[in-house]
């Protein structure tokens, strides 16, 4: 909406003035009053308007500033609900954490994945503790969820873990369910492949895999995966298996370092 000039201002304000003088004149005839009522009644209601049109302005300023106001209120609240859920997240990963330390047949250190190797950004992962902390080479690490990988690098207070989907990983594995045993390595999509499979086999998508327990690196018992595919080796006088980590490897931000 324009608003009003000053020269329409003093111009309707003169007008304005001159019928209200008049109109309002006891010695003018009383015709002469509605002629000129009837004439000036649009001249005054412009006056009206004019005078009017900073009062619609400010409570529409006013609805604005509070909306605006209300925005932010709306922003923050927000924001806050959603750090909220991220706490949450956070407390009920480490609530379990806990829980699989206080249940697990050996000691581990809890740590908190603080980056990636950036020469190996998909298949290996750091830690906050290092040897200060009791971390030790060629240990294995896990999840709440399952096998994560071993400790190839032990710094003081950081530490390097090679996860199980890194095609140099190598991990005895057996089927828990028929106790088919087999070696499982890792390949570049994320997933893992469990060879030696016996030709026999009656292994299936959907069987658990876990750590054999040989060699003292993985404890006898921990849950590395699912059973996707079995397929027989081309050329081989055995199956493999494709195997899907219990824990995704891409999100993990807790683990538990075995003694």
């Amino acid at each position: 909406m324009r608003r009003p000039t000053a020269k329409t201002l003093k111009t309707l304000a003169v007008f304005a003035f001159l019928i209200f003088v008049i109109v309002t004149s006891i010695n003018a005839p009383s015709v002469l009053r509605i002629k000129l009522t009837d004439a000036g009644s649009p001249v005054l209601k412009a006056f009206r308007a004019v005078l009017s049109f900073p009062s619609r302005l400010i409570p529409f300023y006013s609805m604005r500033q509070d909306n605006k106001v209300l925005r932010a209120r709306v922003d923050l609240l927000t924001r806050k609900l959603e750090e909220a859920k991220t706490v949450s997240y956070e407390n009920e990963r480490l609530k379990k954490l806990l829980e699989l330390k206080k249940i697990a047949p050996f000691s581990t250190i809890p740590a908190q994945v603080i980056g990636r190797d950036p020469s190996n950004w998909s298949n290996s992962i750091i830690i906050d503790k290092g040897s200060s902390q009791g971390i030790k080479q060629q240990k294995g690490v896990m999840s709440a969820r399952g096998l994560v990988g071993r400790v190839v690098e032990a710094g003081k207070d950081s530490s390097k873990i090679l996860l199980i989907t890194d095609p140099n990983s190598r991990v005895g594995v057996v089927i828990q369910r028929n106790r088919q045993g087999g070696m499982l390595m890792g390949r570049p999509d994320g997933k893992c492949k469990m060879v030696y499979i016996a030709l026999d086999s009656d292994a299936k998508p959907g069987d658990k895999v876990v750590t054999a327990g040989f060699g003292g690196v993985f404890p006898k018992g921990i849950l590395v995966g699912y059973v996707m595919k079995v397929a027989k080796e081309p050329g081989r006088l055995y199956k493999f298996a494709i195997i899907r980590p219990a824990q995704d490897l891409s999100k993990v931000e807790e683990v538990l370092c075995i003694r």
